[in-house]
């Protein structure tokens, strides 16, 4: 995310863009987090249930914006992730990409994740992807993958990236503000 900010701003873009991202459903998305968040909170049978619910409000974020740049990849992600944790119940993860990450088999342990094995359904879905920032490994999905390089995208287009770097500087805020409108004489 933070990459496309900042290619977005080296091609024009600006944050204050975001306000009128054209995105519509934004509310599915705080329903996906509210139920996530209380299926996690709660336990229980309210885990399942929490996550099937998200899993419907961010079907329906998708399908309302699928035309904005980056949400079909998004979409694609969320798909594959969905995919491979239907098929197994958690998200396998590969412990030769936690080898990798410089991380042991023991920081899998919570319900939504579960060591790959023999009997792993589509495992290269699961977290292969090793990760190896410092301070900061971990084991991804491709679908995790597609899910940032999609919301990268809706980030950079959301900004008003050109994909061109500029070769003047962007004007100040003061001459924007006394610059006359193209269409009417300055007063």
């Amino acid at each position: 995310m933070a990459l496309a900010a900042g290619a977005a701003l080296l091609t024009g873009g600006r944050f204050t863009a975001l306000a009128n991202n054209g995105l519509t459903g934004l509310h599915w998305l705080v329903a996906a987090a509210t139920g996530q968040l209380l299926g996690t909170v709660t336990g229980g049978i309210a885990y399942p249930v929490g996550l099937i619910g998200s899993a419907v409000c961010i079907s329906v974020f998708l399908r309302q914006n699928l035309r904005r740049p980056g949400v079909a990849l998004l979409a694609l992600g969320f798909c594959a992730n969905a995919l491979v944790v239907v098929l197994n119940g958690a998200m396998p993860v590969s412990r030769t990409a936690l080898a990798r990450a410089g991380l042991p088999p023991s920081v899998v342990d919570d319900p939504r994740h579960e060591l790959s094995g023999a009997d792993t359904l589509l495992p290269w879905l699961g977290d292969v992807v090793p990760v190896t920032l410092p301070g900061l490994g971990q084991a991804v999905s491709p679908g995790d993958l597609l899910i940032a390089a999609g919301a990268g995208l809706l980030l950079y287009a959301g900004m008003g990236g050109t994909g061109r770097i500029p070769t003047e500087p962007a004007p100040s805020w003061h001459q924007l503000e006394t610059k006359a409108p193209p269409d009417h004489p300055a007063q």
